[in-house]
């Protein structure tokens, strides 16, 4: 473990340890991973060793904490919502509870991905057919789905092409890295989000489907 520098860590590691008595404190998110940004969250994850699962939200010094406390029972088993932890950073533990955590993490993104079936990918196909309709309406309604349509665009993404999606942080970086194309689309799209031609032209690449 690094020794912690980080004021807001730091109060984070004490509230945890002497307040809800966790024995494991482990960062995770853009912070763990060398890519803050200046509106960056101390995303955090607890464990103690009994208790139920909650949520901490509050905002120290201009910055915002995500923070969730678990009992060990409630991570005995983990899955695809545990991948954000990818790449997490140690703060504080009690014996190796949190070492083998992460080891475990580490072998369920080793296993092969399992694919959408077809028919789950033809589903969303025509969801989208039917959400671009639903945006062109000139209402609250159309405003909404708009927004909906635009934040499905880069998990959807992944969806279509049988690939693991961490989120969206990682997620527009592959797109960029490897499809340049469909990411100035995607991109375009968010920046102009009154746009239904940017829209329909970014959900096109995305879904691989005529959406006349």
């Amino acid at each position: 473990m690094d020794k912690i520098t980080d004021p807001i860590l730091t109060s984070i590691i004490k509230e945890l340890v002497g307040k809800h008595r966790c024995h494991t404190v482990v960062l995770y998110g853009s912070r763990a991973r060398g890519l803050t940004t200046p509106t960056s969250d101390y995303d955090v994850v607890g464990i103690r060793n009994n208790g139920k699962k909650f949520r901490i939200a509050k905002k120290q010094k201009g910055f915002f904490w995500d923070v969730f406390v678990y009992p060990e029972k409630d991570l005995k088993t983990l899955g695809e919502e545990h991948f954000s932890w990818k790449n997490a950073r140690i703060l504080f533990q009690k014996g190796t509870y949190g070492t083998s955590l992460l080891n475990r993490l580490d072998k369920l993104l080793k296993k092969p991905f399992k694919p959408n079936l077809k028919y789950e990918i033809d589903v969303i196909k025509v969801w989208a057919q039917k959400q671009l309709e639903r945006c062109r309406m000139d209402d609250i309604q159309g405003v909404f789905r708009r927004a909906e349509f635009l934040t499905t665009l880069v998990d959807h993404y992944f969806y279509v092409r049988h690939k693991r999606f961490l989120g969206p942080k990682e997620g527009f970086a592959w797109i960029e890295a490897n499809d340049p194309k469909t990411y100035k689309l995607i991109n375009r799209a968010l920046r102009h989000p009154t746009n239904l031609s940017f829209l329909k032209a970014a959900a096109i690449n995305v879904y691989r489907v005529s959406l006349d």
